[in-house]
């Protein structure tokens, strides 16, 4: 059986599904009219249609697809030995904590989540295990219920720690904290990757107050929707 990731953010990508097909919908009342305004009209809707479908079908690739192939190309970046502890918050179904788990053939990999409807679709606890049994990686995957604001782990427990869309859905006076919560749980010198495309200035601020090293961001990737960055430190060495 395969794994199945769901759509991020279903309401958002139905929406746009909806309105695109009502204005395709609205374009045959508007040419039948064959008034002066009906062509104007007419062409305002095509334009509207093309543009909300547009809009549907990149967030489709983005979750699909896009994500997946982004998330491999950064766990590639960072020459990891294969065999780390690493922790994803917000994994909802596992598409990149299950990234990871095939790039570490040795790892053993943590994903916290408050499994939010609104965030992923089909989001849940059982069906990232599923997804994790599907891929052929579940005895070396962990689940733990959980805010990424206080997380129930020990200071210095992984060797990696990621995240994917998922610190932005927080209040923005709350992203710092959740940031900080990554740094904590991070061994010495271990890496952190933040992949967003909002609240990066945010997140920047807090790397560099809570004293990470080799801190970067990169380019907008326009592969997604909304188009990303890549945040990439390392926790204080000391």
């Amino acid at each position: 059986m395969r794994e199945k990731y769901g759509v991020d953010a279903p309401g958002v990508t139905r929406t746009f599904a909806i309105l695109g097909t009502v204005a395709v919908l609205a374009i045959w009342p508007a040419r039948a009219a064959l008034q002066s305004w009906s062509v104007v009209v007419t062409v305002i809707l095509a334009l509207a249609a093309a543009m909300f479908w547009t809009q549907c079908c990149w967030m489709l690739f983005s979750s699909l697809v896009a994500k997946r192939r982004l998330w491999r190309r950064t766990l590639e970046s960072l020459a990891l030995r294969g065999d780390e502890r690493v922790l994803e918050v917000g994994p909802g179904r596992g598409a990149v904590l299950l990234t990871a788990a095939r790039h570490l053939p040795g790892g053993h990999l943590v994903g916290i989540d408050i499994w939010r409807a609104q965030d992923q679709s089909g989001n849940g606890r059982d069906a990232l295990l599923a997804n994790a049994r599907s891929a052929g990686v579940a005895d070396r995957v962990e689940v733990v219920d959980g805010d990424m604001r206080d997380m129930p782990f020990p200071d210095h427990a992984f060797d990696l720690a990621l995240a994917s869309v998922a610190i932005h859905n927080l209040p923005p006076a709350d992203r710092g904290t959740a940031v900080a919560e990554l740094l904590r749980v991070l061994k010495p010198g271990a890496r952190l990757v933040i992949l967003d495309f909002q609240g990066t200035a945010s997140y920047l601020e807090a790397l560099r107050h809570g004293g990470a090293e080799k801190v970067s961001i990169s380019a907008r990737n326009w592969s997604m929707h909304p188009p990303v960055r890549v945040i990439t430190a390392s926790a204080p060495a000391h």
